[in-house]
């Protein structure tokens, strides 16, 4: 038992004392002005700037005013359906139609839709008839 602890009581002082050693042989860190402009201000590195105009088959893609512009000049670039409104009549795009989605109808509503549509052929044809034009010269 005296000799085990013998052993460890040197290994400790052992172990202490190349630890001292070693920090005694370590130069203190240099906290100057110049070491750390010299490691932090010359940083050859720089992130690539992103180009303003970048042009590529098919697409011009610019940035300006805070915003990245794509320009699309080939057909491929067809805008979605209901995304142009003064072409198509529809103010908002339709997702049944985008998704290729179709609603569900019953017979009647098959009727009903026919029925309304007469009607309507049926109104036209009657108001062309008792309506006339007639345009004045000036």
């Amino acid at each position: 038992m005296r000799t085990t602890a013998l052993i460890l009581t040197l290994l400790l002082t052992a172990t202490a004392a190349a630890q001292e050693e070693e920090q005694a042989q370590e130069p203190p860190p240099d906290y100057s002005r110049d070491t750390l402009l010299r490691i932090f201000a010359d940083n050859p590195e720089r992130e690539e700037e992103e180009q303003r105009v970048r042009v590529r088959l098919g697409v011009v893609d610019i940035r300006a005013a805070g915003m990245r512009w794509r320009v699309g000049y080939l057909p491929f670039y067809m805008p979605l359906h209901g995304s142009m409104p003064w072409l198509n009549g529809h103010r908002w795009p339709d997702p049944f139609i985008l998704t290729g989605t179709e609603i569900a109808h019953t017979s009647r509503t098959w009727r009903d839709q026919r029925a309304m549509s007469a009607e309507l052929r049926r109104l036209e044809r009657r108001l062309r008839q008792t309506s006339t034009v007639t345009v004045k010269p000036e």
